[in-house]
Order: C-alpha cells, then sequence, then structure tokens
C-alpha cells in the first residue's frame, strides 16, 4: 500500500469498530511506524510502505480496534513535556493531572521565598502515593531538583515502570513498594501529593471499552470513590511536618466531599479547578 492507501484503509477499520477520532489515530500509528509527524505524512502520501511496514501497521490497526489505548501500543505518553514509557502495567497519564504538578511548583516558589528569609534550609521532603508510571514524582523531581521525592505504589510491576521512566528521564528519586500509607510511616513529610483510585464501582461498569485495559486498581476506590481520601485525611497528621501540605486529584463531583475529609482534621482546604472549570484538585493545608 502507499501512505494514503494505509491511512484510508487505517481510518476505515477503526471507525468501522467505532474508535474515536479513527483517521487521527490510524495517523498517529502510521506516523510511529515510519518515523514521521503527521503533517510529513501526507507530504509523502504516495511512497510505498515496505512489506514489514505494513504488516505493523495493521497488526497496529487490529489492537487498537479492540479498543485498545493508543498509549500502549505506542509505549509512550507525554506529561508536562516529558516522554513517558507506559504500558499495561500502569494508568495513563492524563493532560488534567498537569495541574497537580503546576500547584506543586507554585509552592515550589513559596518555599524558596522561606528559605531565602531564612539564610537556607533543608530539602522540601515530598512523597507521591500512588505513582503509577511515575509521571507526578519525576515531573515534581525534574522541575524541582532540590527537593527529596519519593514515590510509592502497591504494585512491584507499576514500579518498575515508574523506575524505568526515572533513569530515562535522568532524576533522583526514591521508590518504595506498599499499601497506600505504610510505605510513607517513620517519616514526616512536607508534601504529599497522589492521583489515588477515586472511581466508584457503579461508575467503573461505565467507563469507555479503552479505560476498561488500564489498571482495574488504579480506578476503584470504594463505594463513593473516597476511601483513599478518608485514610490520608485521618492519618495526615502523623505523617506531615508542621505546615505540611496535601495535594490530591479528585473525581470532577467530589470537591466539597474531600474537602469535607480533610476539614473534619483540621486543615484548611482549596478546590482548585481544571482548565474545563471542573473541580480536579483538592488542596489542604
Amino acid at each position: 500500500m502507499r501512505i494514503i492507501e494505509a491511512l484510508l484503509w487505517g481510518e476505515q477499520e477503526l471507525n468501522l469498530a467505532q474508535v474515536d477520532n479513527p483517521r487521527w489515530d490510524a495517523d498517529l500509528l502510521l506516523g510511529h511506524i515510519l518515523s514521521l509527524r503527521r503533517e510529513q505524512l501526507y507530504l509523502e502520501r504516495e511512497q510505498t510502505l515496505g512489506p514489514e511496514q505494513e504488516a505493523a501497521y495493521q497488526q497496529m490497526i487490529s489492537r487498537r480496534a479492540r479498543r485498545e489505548p493508543l498509549q500502549y501500543i505506542v509505549k509512550h505518553q507525554e506529561f508536562m513535556g516529558l516522554d513517558f514509557y507506559v504500558d499495561e502495567r500502569v494508568l495513563i497519564p492524563r493532560a488534567d493531572t498537569e495541574i497537580l504538578v503546576e500547584k506543586v511548583l507554585e509552592l515550589k516558589k513559596e518555599w524558596q521565598h522561606s528559605a531565602d528569609r531564612a539564610g537556607g534550609g533543608e530539602s522540601p521532603h515530598i512523597a507521591d502515593l500512588c505513582t503509577g508510571s511515575g509521571a507526578l514524582a519525576i515531573s515534581i523531581a525534574h522541575f524541582w531538583p532540590q527537593a527529596e521525592v519519593v514515590g510509592t505504589d502497591l504494585s512491584r510491576d507499576a514500579l518498575d515502570v515508574a523506575r524505568f521512566n526515572g533513569e530515562r528521564l535522568g532524576v533522583r528519586i526514591q521508590w518504595r513498594q506498599g499499601d497506600f500509607l505504610e510505605p510513607l510511616r517513620g517519616d514526616s513529610w512536607d508534601l504529599i501529593v497522589s492521583n489515588p483510585p477515586y472511581v466508584t464501582q457503579a461508575e467503573y461498569g461505565e467507563l469507555a471499552p479503552e479505560l476498561a485495559k488500564e489498571p482495574r486498581m488504579a480506578f476503584l476506590g470504594g463505594a463513593d470513590g473516597l476511601d483513599f481520601y478518608r485514610e490520608l485525611a485521618r492519618e495526615a497528621r502523623s505523617l506531615l511536618r508542621e505546615k505540611g501540605i496535601i495535594l490530591v486529584e479528585i473525581g470532577w463531583q467530589q470537591g466539597n466531599s474531600v474537602a469535607e475529609l480533610f476539614q473534619q482534621q483540621g486543615f484548611q482546604t482549596q478546590i482548585v479547578q481544571d482548565l474545563g472549570g471542573r473541580d480536579r484538585v483538592v488542596f489542604a493545608r
């Protein structure tokens, strides 16, 4: 096939499988195989694919038609301008979660201002719970290299991916395996961040087919989706240093409920919205 024929065929196959944006996905998959940007595909649309390239493209289109996430097929996802390796062992990083990192970087300015007034100070101690691919921990360590960052996860497989990403991106992070808060005990923290599981069982049954291909344990947060927030709010004071801060991603309908859990423990809270105007992060000090 010529490139243009392959693109049209791929779009048709994905359209029959009811994949959203079939042309976009077909273009990206072929571009991945040929190492061409999307616009280059159309400039070279009359070029003929080699047998191996055509076979690889057909296989990728078949996987996408079975609703396998595009990111798992091409094995990468961009987050905060960094390129992360992802596969079936980890949740795919989302752009909405970048708001968490942006809030951390605002705190970086506050921290540095306080340190300058005090004539210096020790590095901030930051933990990322449920780290998955390591996107949060690695992004924080990349943009705040003075921080001591720890990433934790229950899944050893997920930590293998996170460790691989950390090495690829050249950041210094300590990885700890354990159930939610257990890896943090015995230390005190200036900042705890997390994108924990927050989907209810009822909501999980209604997710798009692609989401069902991602790790189930990364989604489910109990009957009402709040189990992880309850535990974190209950234990936070024993884990945080004086003036310590919690930053957690939430479901768009959970802002007031999660904020109240922390308020009951004496925290001041703020709900931060994403670019779409939906509640996305709870900040608790």
